[in-house]
């Protein structure tokens, strides 16, 4: 039992699942047209059976008062003759009834009509074909082929049936309906009459054909109407559904036309609202998405740039690209004094811009910086009480972002867009983006910042390590020197003198004599190696004076002539008319530029031309420039060349201490030496020296007098 139970179960699970798959794989018209379609034909059977019900409760009505109105019409008629129980009349009365019964629409329903005594006995009855006497050998049932008087029961007397009619409905249909029969109060019998329901129900059931054919008729016509409802329901989901289907692969362009105020109407015009919205939202979310793509790049190309420039350039392109901005400007305060200067400006505007003496934001728009700090939007910057109104018409300046750089809590610097392109102003949403791009830009600068002193201080400590690297071997070098100058100097001064002093005073073969002058030659040279051997370890002090750097420079050229004129090398000279005072020592500078003339006549064996050429650079310094067209020098000697001891020279010319010595002379007066070269076609050698602090104290109190008297003028 358990199992047949499990069994039904399944199979009905089963049964549904198939049916909800095939009910939800059905599309919205199919599903409405069978819904209306099944409610149709589910009013249709309620009508229809409620009319069915209706008809045979009328027909049964209809036989039974038929039955009771001519029992009673008969009662009436056949009392007397009952009461004398005159067989012959009530057979006449009977037989006249049954006989116009015949002649009715329903001529043959009236199956039998009977007449009792007071005590149930049998006096007469007919049928349509039989006469119903108590002579015959069945009483009051004849033997007749209808079956519908074989089915009724014989007629029992009850008391109270003297007071009420009976009424009784066989199997076969047959409505059987008996009344008393009285005359006055005098009860004399009954009257029993017999009617089929069957040719009322053939009438019955002809006239439900019709109206089966007619409610068949409506319903075909409700099921063509409720398919045009139903499309006229299911168009405007359609044109829903595709629309949703539009918007699934983003297209926001096709809006459902709506037509009426119905609720499918509402719905269409509710669903164009959220695809407008939904566009709005994409755009919105794709712009974002970019600013958000430019910011991430941006803060990546930051990470990679710690050189100053590379990153203002970027820090433009980046600003370009975010706001749209035609010019960007990097302004930076200046710890000294405090002002505001251009670090860096791009875009069209940014020659303008950069031309002048103070930045369009050094005055209101500073100032307010330094009292609230907070970024500001100018959407018209020709009409705002921070800027100059006609210089911002001048530059046609139209809007401004301007954007404080904080370094902790110290304004460093202000970044600036200027001019949105397309001729637009720029918005929140653009100082929104700005603000965010600022505080990238304010990094990024600080770790260049960070970056360029990081390495400024690593070259310091490698040249402070450098230059105790070179005093060290500077003083290993000048004390080996001083030991080796003074244990060599004495023999050597010594068969100096004695080679002279045979040259001199003894009569020699001319090969000895040749030998000798050699020897003497030689001797000569290792002494002066030995002197400047000396000069470069005994590091004397400078006598240092104010004096024009001309002066030992024309000195030191005009000791070259000779040896320009045998290698064919022309000197041009160009010296400022004005002095050009510096602190030196006339002395050691004239050697500085007498090696350096030297070097640059010993590299042009073939002839040339020599430059020389004097100038002051950021009026705080002098330049002596020393430019020649000789062999130059490959680049892996140019590291070398101010080393002791190391020379190109190979005929045994040079000491290799020339530069050295230059070099520490040089440094010894603050400036520096600066040489560049190229193979085959020269080098220039490049002195720096400070100039004179009162002679540049002299030079700007002339300046202002000058410009005092202008000013009165």
């Amino acid at each position: 039992m358990v199992d047949g139970k499990g069994y039904i179960t399944a199979v009905l699970i089963q049964v549904r699942q198939a049916s909800s798959r095939w009910w939800g794989r059905g599309s919205i018209g199919f599903r409405v047209t069978f819904l209306m379609t099944a409610a149709l034909i589910m009013v249709a059977s309620l009508i229809g059976l409620f009319f069915l019900w209706e008809g045979r409760k009328t027909l049964g009505d209809e036989v039974r008062n038929k039955a009771l109105y001519m029992a009673q019409e008969l009662a009436t008629e056949t009392a007397d003759d009952i009461g004398r129980q005159d067989r012959l009349a009530i057979y006449e009365t009977i037989k006249l009834h049954i006989t116009a019964d015949k002649d009715t629409p329903t001529g043959r329903a009236l199956l039998y009509i009977i007449a009792y005594d007071q005590n149930c006995n049998l006096i007469i009855g007919s049928t349509a074909t039989e006469i119903i006497s108590p002579d015959t050998s069945f009483l009051y049932m004849p033997p007749v082929e209808n079956e519908m008087i074989r089915d009724t029961p014989l007629l029992t007397c009850k008391p109270s049936m003297i007071h009420e009619s009976i009424l009784l409905i066989t199997k076969s249909g047959v409505y059987d309906y008996t009344i008393p029969v009285k005359i006055g109060l005098e009860h004399v019998g009954f009257i029993r009459v017999g009617i089929s329901g069957q040719l009322f129900g053939q009438d019955f059931t002809v006239i439900v054909k019709k109206a089966s054919v007619v409610l068949l008729g409506i319903l075909l016509v409700s099921l063509v109407f409720s398919r045009i409802i139903t499309l006229r329901i299911i168009e405007p989901i359609l044109r829903l559904r595709d629309a949703v289907d539009k918007v699934n692969r983003r297209n926001w362009d096709s809006p459902i036309p709506v037509k009426g105020f119905d609720e499918i109407s509402k719905l269409s015009h509710a669903f164009n609202q959220m695809a407008l919205i939904l566009k709005e939202r994409e755009a919105s979310l794709s712009r974002e998405n970019g600013e958000l793509f430019i910011l991430h790049t941006a803060g990546l190309d930051f990470m990679e740039s710690l050189d100053v420039n590379t990153l203002l350039t970027k820090i433009a392109a980046h600003a370009e690209d975010l706001v749209w901005a035609d010019t960007t400007t990097i302004s930076m305060v200046s710890p000294p004094d405090g002002m505001l200067k251009y670090l860096g400006a791009f875009g069209s505007k940014a020659k303008t811009i950069k031309e002048r003496e103070l930045p369009i934001e050094a005055g209101g728009i500073y100032n307010w910086f330094l009292i609230h700090g907070a970024p500001l939007l100018i959407p018209d910057a020709q009409d705002d009480f921070r800027l100059d109104s006609d210089l911002m018409k001048s530059l046609e300046i139209r809007s401004m972002i301007v954007v404080p750089l904080w370094s902790s809590d110290t304004l460093t610097g202000l970044l600036t867009a200027i001019n949105k392109k397309g001729g637009m102003c720029f918005d929140k949403h653009d100082l929104r983006l700005f603000t965010v791009f600022s505080c990238l830009v304010a990094a990024a600068l600080q770790n260049a910042s960070l970056y360029s002193d990081l390495t400024e201080k690593i070259k310091q400590i490698n040249a402070a390590q450098g230059q105790r690297v070179h005093s060290t071997k500077m003083a290993a070098i000048g004390e080996l020197s001083t030991n080796l100058a003074h244990e060599i100097n004495n023999p050597l001064t010594s068969v100096l003198g004695y080679t002279t002093h045979l040259l001199k005073t003894v009569q020699l073969p001319e090969t000895s004599r040749r030998i000798l002058e050699i020897m003497e030659q030689e001797m000569l040279r290792v002494r002066k190696f030995i002197r400047n051997l000396l000069d470069f370890a005994r590091h004397k002090p400078s006598w240092m004076q104010p004096e024009d750097i001309a002066m030992p420079l024309r000195e030191a050229v005009a000791l070259a002539p000779g040896l320009a004129d045998a290698s064919l090398v022309a000197v041009h000279e160009d010296y400022p008319l004005t002095p050009v005072v510096v602190n030196m020592d006339h002395d050691e500078m004239k050697q500085v530029f007498l090696n350096i003339v030297s070097n640059a006549l010993h590299a042009m064996p073939q002839g040339g031309d020599l430059r020389i050429r004097l100038d002051c650079v950021d009026k705080h310094k002098a330049v002596i420039e020393f430019s020649d067209t000789g062999t130059g020098i490959v680049p892996e000697n140019m590291d070398k060349i101010f080393k002791p001891f190391f020379t190109t020279k190979n005929n045994g010319d040079g000491t290799g201490l020339g530069l050295s010595i230059s070099h520490q002379i040089v440094h010894n007066h603050g400036g520096r030496i600066e040489a560049e070269s190229e193979v085959g076609k020269g080098s220039v050698f490049r002195v720096f020296l400070p100039l004179n602090p009162k002679k540049l104290l002299m030079e700007n109190s002339q300046n202002d007098k000058t410009a005092s008297q202008l000013i009165e003028e």
